[in-house]
C-alpha cells in the first residue's frame, strides 16, 4: 500500500509483522491463553488495553515503512524515534520516551553518498504567520504570486550553487549544506504498532504542521487498513477519556 503525499512525496507500507489478533495474544498471555479468532471479546480487550493505557500488548505487532517527504517534515518526524518506545515500570504504568531511538529503526538516504536531486517541495499556497501562535500559521498571504516566486528563485539559486562546489570539486558532505530545507529525502522507518499510533496521535493533531499532517494521515490510513480494530480503539479511548 502507497499513499501520495503534498506534491512529490509519500508513504508506503512495505512489511508489517502480526495483525489486531497479536495484541490480543500478547494481552492474554498473562494468563496463559491465547486468541485464535477477533470476535467482540477481542475487540473488548482491545478496547480495555487502549482506555487503560495498558500499552505493551499494542508492541508486538511491527510495521515498516517508506518515507519520501521534505527535509523539515523528515525532522519533525525524527523527533518520534527519540521517543518512538515508551517506556513503563513493572506494573505497565508509563513513565516516558527516553530511550526509544533503541528499539526502532531509521535508515535515510544520504547526502554524502549520492548526489542530490533537484527535487524540492512546491507549496501550493502560501500561509500567513499566526498572530497568537508563534510557530503556526493562519489564513494565507495576499500575494501568493510573488511569494511562489520569490520561493523558486531562491531553489534555483541554491541548486545552482550546489552543482558549482560539486564542479570546483567540493565533497558531496559539504556541498549539500548550502540545499535548502524543502528538499526530498527518503527513508525506512521501523517500529511497533504503538510507536506509530503514538505517531498518528500526535502529527495529525490540528496543531501540527500542515505539511506534516499529510504525512500523519497517510500513516493513519495505512494503519486502518493493517490494524484496524487496534486503531479505532486507540483512537477511542480519547473520546471516552
Amino acid at each position: 500500500m502507497k499513499i501520495d503525499v503534498l506534491d512529490k512525496g509519500h508513504v508506503e507500507l512495505l512489511d508489517s509483522m502480526g495483525s489486531d489478533l497479536t495484541t490480543v495474544e500478547a494481552a492474554r498471555v498473562s494468563f496463559n491463553k491465547g486468541a485464535t479468532q477477533l470476535g467482540e471479546r477481542e475487540r473488548k480487550l482491545i478496547s480495555y488495553l487502549a482506555e487503560h493505557e495498558h500499552t505493551s500488548p499494542f508492541r508486538h505487532a511491527m510495521v515498516m515503512f517508506r518515507f519520501k517527504a521534505p527535509l523539515f517534515v523528515a525532522r519533525q518526524l525524527w523527533k518520534h524515534v527519540i521517543g518512538i518506545s515508551p517506556e513503563f515500570d513493572l506494573e505497565d504504568r508509563f513513565t516516558g520516551f527516553a530511550g526509544g531511538h533503541r528499539d526502532t529503526g531509521w535508515n535515510e538516504a544520504s547526502g554524502r553518498y549520492v548526489e542530490l536531486r533537484d527535487e524540492f517541495y512546491l507549496p501550493a499556497e502560501w500561509r500567513a504567520q499566526s498572530a497568537s501562535n508563534k510557530q503556526g500559521s493562519a489564513g494565507l498571504i495576499e500575494d501568493q504570486a510573488k511569494a511562489a516566486a520569490v520561493y523558486q528563485a531562491g531553489l534555483d539559486a541554491a541548486y545552482a550553487a550546489y552543482g558549482q562546489l560539486r564542479e570546483f570539486g567540493v565533497a558531496k558532505e559539504q556541498a549539500r549544506a548550502v540545499l535548502p530545507q524543502s528538499i526530498y529525502t527518503s527513508w525506512i522507518w521501523t517500529g511497533s504498532l504503538q510507536a506509530f499510533l503514538h505517531v498518528v496521535d500526535l502529527r495529525t493533531k490540528p496543531d501540527a504542521q500542515w505539511e506534516t499532517q499529510q504525512y500523519g494521515f497517510a500513516v493513519r490510513d495505512i494503519l486502518a487498513e493493517r490494524f484496524p480494530v487496534c486503531l479505532t480503539k486507540w483512537e477511542g479511548r480519547k473520546a471516552k477519556g
